[in-house]
């Protein structure tokens, strides 16, 4: 009975190392030859150049180009500890747990026990002993390769988590320099408007002193007057603007609201906008963007738990063994004579369970084809999101362009409304006009360079994830960034010297 036993274990283990699951390809969208905007000529797509894969790891973080310190800094305050970071790093972690333990079911398991007892005879008042010691082995061979497949997806899970703290961190990147951008626009314009008050003041004066000499009428200085607190009104509105950025600022780099660090408080530049823009090929962008890898690996994953379901409609084999000692003294207990050993091997297929197994192969299917259809929409939404940057950039552009120009003209159109009203020869309505406009312009003009920045930080966040997927490959096993948030560093001293050597 030992060799059919044997004969049929081997058979089963060999069946269990040559069956390997099918392998399956993710359905690829394909990507267009260049993007849209570069088909026709422009100042803006004459910019850009195209990136070779070669060069992309090369390549450094896409803020960097906008040459600006304190910036820099900010962004990688954020990255070591602001919480969604942290909680995606988490994840890296928990899907390496989950392999471990998909990993673990192509390995027997094996126990040990052991076990003592004793009775006692009351009518002739003998005790015997009893010890014992067992080791058991069992385990389920994968002949249809459904711990195989099991172990797959748990890959494909990690790859996407990784894949998720790099979409993270170009997310939190690109946030971080839009609101640094947003506060740097609304501090420039809260100067520009401070400014003008002074120049508003000093009309009202004017006209007050030839109401005075009878120059002007009374109504004249109620008009300067009424526009001087209108400009007054415009200053709430932008601190409270200027307070929201600094707040959401604190918050993204894991500091309380009014934590925020000092420098953020002294009125800057806006960042230089580069000279050139970082623009690889629509298939580079796909293949090196984060939230596509992430959708990509997740339709393996889908892939491999539908194997996974098909192989459950299959027999299950299974062996088993154990050795065992017995004896009544403790010092016999591991002689050779008091060993057991037994070996088994069973196979099982379930004849009815009322359709459970189809209806979980059924559902998976249809997750496989979500999965696919997500793929899909993430690949098209990539191309879009980069599509409409480079168009919007290009607008941004020459709408800055058009309002530097104008705002040109406004001034050289409020000097000669002044000296005409100082002549005689306009009214003061006038001159009130022309200043407004000048300011207006003015503030139009800062809003458009800070659009042109944020279409910038769009394309880059759009077409430069190759820097947060070198760090997401080795983020579950740095244990920094946690540590730093348990312990947090005042970076603020940091931050401001960068400042003001600026």
């Amino acid at each position: 009975m030992k060799l059919p036993l044997i004969s049929g274990a081997l058979a089963v283990c060999f069946l269990s190392a040559c069956t390997a699951p099918q392998v399956r390809e993710v359905p690829r969208e394909k990507a267009p030859e260049q993007w849209q905007a570069n088909k026709e000529e422009s100042e803006v797509s004459r910019s850009f150049y195209q990136g070779e894969s070669a060069d992309v790891n090369e390549r450094p973080p896409w803020w960097q180009t906008l040459q600006e310190p304190l910036l820099n800094r900010l962004i990688e305050e954020a990255i070591q500890a602001n919480p969604d970071v942290l909680s995606a790093q988490s994840a890296i972690r928990q899907a390496r747990a989950y392999r471990k333990q998909a990993n673990a079911t192509l390995f027997p398991t094996v126990t040990a026990s052991g076990a003592y007892s004793a009775s006692r005879n009351h009518d002739t008042n003998v005790t015997t002993d009893a010890y014992s010691t067992v080791i058991d082995a069992s385990w389920e061979a994968d002949v249809f390769g459904a711990n195989r497949s099991a172990l797959s997806a748990a890959d494909s899970e990690l790859s996407a988590a990784q894949a998720d703290f790099a979409d993270t961190l170009v997310s939190l990147s690109a946030e971080v320099a839009n609101y640094y951008v947003s506060l740097r626009s609304t501090q420039a314009q809260l100067a520009i408007t401070e400014e003008s008050l002074s120049s508003w003041r000093e009309t009202l004066q004017m006209t007050i002193w030839q109401a005075e000499a009878g120059q002007v009428s009374q109504f004249d200085v109620e008009q300067a007057r009424r526009s001087y607190q209108q400009t007054i009104a415009t200053l709430p509105p932008l601190r409270q603007s200027i307070l929201e950025s600094q707040h959401q600022l604190a918050v993204l780099l894991g500091r309380q609201p009014g934590e925020l660090p000092t420098a953020l408080n002294d009125i800057s530049d806006l960042p230089t906008i580069p000279d050139s823009i970082f623009l690889p090929l629509p298939s580079e962008v796909l293949r090196q963007r984060p939230d596509v890898r992430a959708a990509e690996q997740r339709v393996l994953a889908a892939m491999a738990q539908t194997d996974v379901a098909k192989a459950n409609l299959l027999p299950s084999f299974a062996l088993g063994g154990r050795l065992g000692w017995g004896a009544s003294n403790l010092s016999d207990l591991f002689n050779i004579g008091s060993l057991v050993s037994s070996l088994s091997a069973s196979v099982a297929q379930t004849l009815f369970d009322g359709e459970l197994r189809q209806g979980q192969l059924d559902a998976q299917q249809e997750a496989e084809a979500q999965a696919v259809l997500q793929y899909r929409k993430t690949v098209l939404s990539a191309l879009q999101e980069t599509e409409n940057a480079l168009a919007n950039l290009q607008h941004s552009r020459e709408t800055f362009l058009a309002l530097e120009s104008a705002l040109q003209i406004s001034q050289e159109e409020e000097k000669l409304a002044l000296i005409q009203y100082q002549a005689g020869e306009l009214d003061f309505s006038d001159v009130m006009e022309a200043q407004r406009t000048r300011l207006s312009l003015r503030k139009q003009s800062v809003e458009a360079r800070a659009s042109e920045l944020a279409q910038v930080i769009t394309l880059s966040k759009a077409v430069a994830g190759h820097w947060a997927m070198q760090q997401a490959t080795e983020a579950g096993d740095n244990k920094n960034i946690t540590e730093n948030n348990a312990a947090p560093v005042d970076k603020t001293a940091e931050v401001e010297e960068v400042s003001h050597a600026k």
